[in-house]
């Protein structure tokens, strides 16, 4: 089976291209473009295992809920989450000063390498 992929973000045409990407790549992808949707989905039945995804792409600039707000219900509903957590995003310097690196795999800056992007995920969604 596929590892699955939650990417949360609300840019569309961002979405349509990792799709194609993460699709070609081997990977199954669940898309949302809001912090709540996103939360909804980790949380899934009450359980807290985020539909067993081996790798969240979480952008923080998000409608409703943000992701710094993802972030921390991640840390106290599902903290083993986090290390499976690949922030992807344009926020400025000032708001990625709020993101502790050391819970998440790795902090993107738009725009990014696509090689990057490619490259950390898989090491994201295949870790012990």
């Amino acid at each position: 089976m596929a590892p699955r992929i939650l990417v949360v973000d609300d840019d569309h045409a961002l979405q349509t291209l990792l799709s194609v990407l993460f699709t070609r790549a081997g990977f199954e992808c669940d898309f949302v473009s809001d912090g709540r949707a996103a939360m909804q989905r980790l949380d899934g039945d009450g359980d807290g295992d985020g539909k067993a995804y081996a790798v969240i792409m979480l952008d923080l600039i998000l409608p409703e809920v943000s992701g710094m707000e993802i972030l921390d219900h991640l840390q106290k509903h599902n903290p083993s989450m986090l290390l499976r957590t690949i922030v992807l995003t344009g926020a400025s310097s000032g708001v990625l000063k709020g993101v502790d690196t050391s819970r998440v795999h790795a902090v993107i800056r738009k725009p990014f390498d696509i090689q990057d992007v490619l490259h950390l995920t898989t090491e994201c969604a295949y870790r012990e």
